[in-house]
């Protein structure tokens, strides 16, 4: 897994599906091999965010496959 997004919104991905990017992301720009940890944090904001998406761009060769996902709030 490697080169994905990761993004915050708040327009439920079950009712609209999230289109690649268009929504408040951050890109994770490296390569982590199996049972790795990655992280990716995101620049300070004042706005809040109900969902947390991860994606991939479509027709990568690589496939996301995830264990557990937590999200954190700091500050």
């Amino acid at each position: 897994m490697s080169y994905f997004v990761a993004g915050l919104t708040n327009v439920d991905p079950e009712v609209t599906a999230p289109v690649y990017k268009s929504y408040h992301y951050v890109q994770y720009n490296y390569y982590f091999p199996t049972s790795a940890t990655a992280s990716v944090i995101f620049p300070p904001t004042a706005d809040d965010y109900r969902y947390v998406i991860i994606q991939q761009r479509f027709g990568s060769a690589n496939a996301i496959c995830l264990i557990e996902v937590r999200v954190y709030l700091t500050g």
